[in-house]
């Protein structure tokens, strides 16, 4: 059996499936924090219940896609993985890397946020909100304007020694065929299940980043873009809506760990309404406005870099 050594949310992981969309981990000698097994055999869900697609225990969870797979997740550690006849690896991945790991991250109690995140000269910012909003596409526009990505779909917060930070995750981006084809991306390393996965190369940062804002995409039909910076008990509202797959949360043994830490987050970092009109074609004016809106809200954005190039902690 062959093994692959990834790096990922802060973990490194050893699996049986190879994940071309992970970082290879640099000293894949070690011993890692959490495995991805292939079985022939794993506990499926179970049949009595009404959701037939995934059950969620505090420290077990079971998910079943037809057709793919059968995964478990344990103890934040173990993901096990039971292909289907005829499942091609591509949608086997799909799944093992959105919705296990986002199990996973829940049960090493990491709060996973359905969005994109990029390093700015403030901090990480996030954006979230509907499927189909464009989280992906503005991060990849940002990334074509020289920001590096931290994650695409799922990001994970966790405290930090200096406040709440975001952990690098997946190296690449899942854009829709319309973002695919009027950003121009390069084509080298592409592949497509449900949407186009696209690497990002020298555009991924590697290393975790102090989170400053967290924005809730929306649509409006016509005008100029909006940014309204949230108060109040709203923060948590939206931050709890922007869960990914918030439906996983409950009867997770780290439930009430998360739901204070979306309280914790709230009170550290910016959350932010963003409305503007769906269009890629507009999509780079966009980080114009928010560049713009950043320095307003948040001060001149920091220039002082260190020797390595990246912006550092104490000027966020």
């Amino acid at each position: 059996m062959s093994f692959g050594d990834y790096y990922t949310y802060g973990l490194h992981i050893r699996s049986e499936i190879l994940c071309p969309e992970l970082m290879p981990h640099a000293q894949p000698g070690e011993d890692p924090e959490v495995t991805i097994r292939l079985l022939s055999e794993v506990p499926q869900v179970t049949e009595s219940l009404e959701n037939k697609y995934f059950e969620v225990q505090p420290r077990t969870f079971r998910m079943s896609v037809e057709g793919v797979a059968h995964y478990v997740v344990e103890d934040g550690r173990r993901i096990s993985v039971e292909p289907a006849e005829g499942a091609t690896v591509d949608k086997i991945r799909l799944f093992l890397l959105g919705s296990a790991m986002g199990a996973l991250l829940y049960q090493r109690g990491l709060f996973p946020l359905h969005g994109s995140a990029i390093e700015t000269p403030w901090g990480a910012m996030i954006f979230v909100g509907p499927q189909g909003v464009g989280k992906s596409t503005l991060g990849s526009q940002f990334h074509r304007q020289g920001y590096k990505v931290l994650s695409d779909d799922v990001c994970a917060v966790t405290p930090g020694s200096a406040g709440m930070e975001v952990l690098p995750a997946l190296a690449h981006f899942r854009l829709c065929t319309d973002a695919f084809e009027r950003l121009g991306v390069p084509e080298s390393g592409i592949f497509h299940v449900d949407k186009f996965v696209v690497p990002l190369g020298d555009g991924y940062c590697s290393h975790p980043v102090l989170l400053k804002a967290i924005h809730v995409l929306g649509n409006q039909e016509s005008g100029d873009p909006k940014f309204e910076v949230l108060r109040g008990f709203d923060r948590v509202k939206f931050l709890l809506e922007n869960l990914y797959r918030p439906e996983y949360l409950e009867h997770q043994s780290t439930q009430s760990d998360l739901m204070r830490m979306a309280g914790a987050i709230a009170q550290q970092s910016a959350v932010v309404n963003v409305t503007r009109r769906r269009d890629t074609a507009l999509i780079a004016t966009m980080v114009d406005f928010l560049e713009s809106a950043w320095e307003e809200n948040f001060g001149p954005a920091p220039v002082k870099e260190t020797s390595e190039g990246e912006w550092t902690n104490a000027q966020l």
